[in-house]
């Protein structure tokens, strides 16, 4: 079974495009505002989206290169199996073009069209990732947003 892939070329550098992807401002500001934790390696990232979450762990990391994580923990509703992503790998590798833009090539490894989520997860990260190239080429992303106000409830 194939894993969900995505390229992407960004009119943006490898360092900007690393730095949105290894630290906790960058993060909030293309996937989900609710994001903490540890970016370096064998640190924690967590993930919150309403009453889903992710837990990554940081495996590798190569300056404006490529950003390696693995699930240790999942919980995604709908499905009935919440803890799907546990066990998968995310891989984003960046390769320099001419004129100051970057090739992003995006691998969810073990995110497979067997999962209950996959249709989801890949209509996700193909938001997602749309989402991180506005925020590196514009500097504003489309994170999910947690509505915690009163105000919201309207």
């Amino acid at each position: 079974m194939s894993h969900f892939q995505q390229s992407l070329e960004l009119q943006a550098l490898p360092s900007t495009i690393y730095a949105a992807l290894t630290t906790i401002d960058g993060l909030r500001a293309w996937w989900t505002e609710e994001t903490d934790g540890n970016p370096t390696v064998g640190g924690t990232v967590r993930f919150r989206f309403g009453s889903s979450h992710k837990a990554m762990r940081v495996e590798c990391l190569e300056s404006d290169r490529e950003v390696h994580w693995l699930c240790t923990e999942a919980h995604i509703d709908p499905v009935a199996r919440k803890d799907e992503w546990v066990g998968t790998r995310i891989a984003f590798h960046l390769t320099p073009l001419d004129g100051g833009r970057t090739r992003l090539d995006f691998e969810h490894k073990g995110l497979v069209p067997a999962f209950e989520c996959y249709d989801l997860c890949c209509n996700g990260w193909r938001h997602f990732l749309g989402s991180l190239q506005q925020y590196v080429e514009t500097g504003r992303g489309a994170p999910y947003e947690q509505c915690v106000t009163a105000a919201c409830a309207n």
